[in-house]
């Protein structure tokens, strides 16, 4: 009996990989490395023994998510990031402001706009370490490797930005050390009736616990709003006063708070997708959050306002931050102002 498999068109093998099931496909690299790789869903769940004190408190409030999804493992970064992308990509950025600092150095420009740096750019490395802390913890309570990357590339983000800004900071003490650049910012940030709404975000986002809360505190409302008074709008006052160099590092530091904006806008729509009721929940919270959104907007839109001569006042600056926000929240599936 002639037992050879007759010839003819074969199928090729699935490819097959434990972590993902019967996937079909050869995955992708950054789902090779960034699948299931969450320590804290793990026995145990963190670095440390299950039974310390620091890791029953961070279960417990990761414990208490109230969005409902079925697999949190489902969701996709749009951009896709890996550690080794990421450094790639950030490497290019440093060097791009690198070779912009050491151009202005060289053709001998001017430093422009001291009151306005003082007041406007150098204080915020308070806003930044601060949102730094909440993304860290963002990404320690995170339900998924896939959501948790996200929040620690958003950390070494707002990093990158307190460090660039202590840069910029010492150079200006240089420039003019007769204003005590380096010494004042504090009282600034303290005491300046500009900085208090974004100073009462970072407070309150630094003693809020439950996950779903503080992400939507902290990436739907308080950093998008922050993002936008205190690198667009401020790189756009920095032009007119002609402080371009500061006006090009906000405008850089930006292309990272637009990949925070692009994660947390899917993040958003794929628990809405998974469970419709998500969109009520996350709602809610923002509903929670806007008074202090409107806080925000009215004290920040002042900042750069004070020293623009009309040309953005205070009522423009605020319009444009809160139609940019609204946007984003549309991008993320919410309810906007007007109920849209």
């Amino acid at each position: 009996m002639d037992t050879r498999i007759p010839d003819g068109p074969r199928r090729p093998p699935l490819k097959t990989w434990s972590a993902f099931g019967n996937l079909g496909r050869r995955p992708s690299e950054y789902e090779i490395v960034t699948h299931k790789m969450n320590h804290t869903l793990r026995d145990p769940p963190l670095e440390l023994g299950p039974d310390s004190p620091g890791n029953r408190w961070l279960v417990r409030y990761r414990d208490r998510i109230k969005l409902t999804v079925q697999d949190w493992n489902a969701f996709r970064d749009p951009d896709q990031l890996t550690y080794r992308k990421y450094v790639t990509c950030q490497d290019k950025s440093e060097t791009y402001l690198d070779a912009t600092f050491a151009e202005f150095a060289r053709i001998g420009r001017a430093e422009s706009g001291p009151e306005f740096l003082q007041t406007c750019l150098t204080p915020s490395r308070y806003l930044a370490h601060g949102l730094q802390m909440a993304s860290a913890y963002l990404q320690q309570l995170a339900p998924s490797s896939y959501i948790g990357n996200c929040a620690a590339f958003q950390t070494a983000d707002l990093l990158r930005r307190v460090q660039r800004v202590a840069h910029r900071t010492k150079q200006l003490d240089r420039a003019y050390p007769e204003r005590l650049f380096g010494k004042t910012e504090r009282i600034a940030w303290e005491q300046l009736p500009e900085w208090q709404g974004l100073r009462k975000g970072i407070e309150r986002l630094l003693v809020t616990f439950d996950w779903d809360d503080v992400f939507v505190g902290l990436n739907l409302v308080v950093k998008p709003l922050a993002d936008e008074l205190t690198l667009r709008q401020f790189a756009i006052v920095a032009r007119h006063l002609n402080a371009d160099l500061d006006a090009l590092l906000a405008a850089n530091l930006f292309l990272d708070a637009e990949r925070s904006h692009r994660w947390s806008a899917a993040l958003s729509r794929f628990a809405i997708a998974d469970d419709c009721a998500n969109r009520k929940h996350l709602n809610a919270l923002v509903a929670k959050w806007r008074p202090l959104a409107d806080e925000i907007v009215k004290t920040g839109s002042c900042l750069p306002a004070s020293f623009s001569s009309g040309m953005n006042s205070a009522d423009q600056i605020a319009a444009a931050a809160t139609a940019a926000w609204q946007s984003f929240l549309h991008r993320a599936g919410l309810q906007t102002e007007s109920g849209e």
